[in-house]
């Protein structure tokens, strides 16, 4: 399991690169890359689970422009292997549900490390026109090479914090809340949609009325 985790925390850090600094083909997004690390995994199952919900959460916050979303990319790096070692304990959709949890946090990490790389990469230019014609293929070299250290030690860190957090948790969680975790796949896809349907971009309402959906659902799953 540790050498899988390492493997996926390899490639996920060299996709999320496509986010923003290489190629921008679209395989950053969850629901391709959270498969993708799901198959590295072994349980390709729970990386769709995990892609689709973080996909559709973020489905009416494209970056655009000057407004720039929270990182779906990072979270769906860090939240694939968590939601597998989660599954491989409380079950997959219970898994899926506690990864998502634990990672969500994890996206505004990503947009951190995205802005600070942007930042120091910017240093590497030389400031007289002619300097950076020369110079053009090793600054661009160097920042990629930085960007995917950044990447790969943030995420690595991310990844390792949040495995070591359900080893630590999962057997204290009550049954109700294993329970109502298994839901919470499927509120984050109504949640996703019914964003789009809005045409709002995602604001701290939103974020409460999560909170408040997921506490009424682990209301009723300890009643029922």
């Amino acid at each position: 399991m540790i050498m899988t985790v390492f493997i996926s925390v390899l490639v996920g850090s060299l996709i999320w690169l496509d986010r923003v600094f290489i190629f921008q083909s679209m395989i950053s997004r969850p629901i391709v890359l959270s498969p993708v690390l799901g198959l590295i995994l072994g349980n390709v199952h729970a990386g769709f689970l995990v892609g689709a919900s973080l996909e559709l959460l973020w489905l009416n916050a494209p970056p655009v422009g000057a407004y720039l979303p929270n990182d779906e990319t990072y979270c769906a790096v860090v939240a694939t292997p968590t939601a597998v070692l989660a599954g491989s304990l409380i079950g997959d959709l219970s898994g899926v549900g506690l990864a998502l949890v634990l990672s969500l946090p994890f996206s505004f990490l990503g947009r951190a490390v995205d802005l600070h790389i942007r930042t120091v990469n910017q240093e590497l230019l030389s400031d007289t026109m002619e300097s950076i014609e020369e110079k053009i293929v090793f600054v661009m070299k160097k920042a990629l090479a930085r960007s995917y250290g950044y990447a790969l030690i943030s995420i690595g860190a991310s990844t390792a914090l949040l495995c070591v957090a359900v080893y630590l948790i999962w057997d204290a969680l009550p049954g109700f809340v294993v329970s109502a975790l298994s839901y919470m796949p499927f509120l984050s896809i109504v949640i996703g949609l019914a964003g789009l349907i809005s045409k709002d971009m995602p604001g701290l309402s939103h974020a409460g009325v999560f909170i408040l959906g997921m506490t009424i659902v682990l209301v009723m799953t300890w009643i029922l």
